[in-house]
């Protein structure tokens, strides 16, 4: 049965990528200097947080950043791997950036599985999300994942289609003209999914927090 759930969805931290490219589910990309000082800083701001939980996706980057930030809580808390929270796969890994802003980022169009579509990730996202709802009942958990994740979790409290993942090949990213403050999630930030009643089809409320200024 569903209840009541606190969710903090975190964007792992910069990664060192220096040339450029769409690493996706590429094996050994980490997070850059900047990165941890961000991680950091997305544990110094869930410090006070009555938190039960800590879950990553299996890439390098978000497992790093799931240990910086729970060395900064007041619990004890050892990140647990969830599959369900990985990057999405598609055919582009390794385009250079350069290309891909050809086509706003638009990795999904003309997609065969096993590579996924924007409805795929919502499906794994919110199965994940039912479960912890079930799991940690009335508590406050983390989930520390990928930017298009986060952007799957923004646009169903949005309440936008399952296969909308904000920007396609003729329309550059919108999400930020659905409310959110930024062109896209930044780096280490934190978005706040809340789920109040014990509906299993409930629209959570959604809040966002870049924990650090831009230099």
């Amino acid at each position: 049965m569903s209840a009541p759930l606190t969710l903090y969805i975190i964007r792992h931290g910069e990664v060192h990528n220096p040339d450029h490219i769409l690493y996706g589910q590429m094996p050994n990309f980490y997070l850059s200097e900047v990165g941890r000082q961000q991680a950091q800083a997305a544990g110094k701001a869930l410090a006070d947080k009555s938190l039960v939980a800590i879950y990553c996706s299996p890439m390098e980057r978000t497992q790093e950043t799931s240990k910086i930030i729970a060395a900064e809580l007041s619990q004890s808390l050892t990140p647990q791997i969830d599959q369900r929270l990985i990057e999405t796969y598609t055919p582009h890994d390794g385009t250079p950036h350069a290309e891909l802003e050809k086509i706003n980022f638009d990795i999904y169009t003309g997609n065969e599985p096993p590579y996924e579509h924007p409805r795929d990730i919502r499906e794994r996202l919110l199965a994940f999300i039912n479960e912890k709802r079930e799991q940690h009942a009335n508590q406050a958990i983390v989930a520390v994942t990928h930017g298009d994740i986060v952007v799957s979790a923004f646009m169903h409290a949005k309440e936008q289609p399952a296969n909308d993942i904000g920007r396609t090949r003729t329309q550059a990213n919108r999400i930020q003209s659905l409310g959110l403050p930024e062109v896209y999630p930044a780096t280490a930030s934190i978005s706040t999914l809340i789920f109040s009643t014990d509906d299993s089809d409930e629209i959570p409320s959604y809040q966002y927090h870049r924990p650090y200024e831009l230099s």
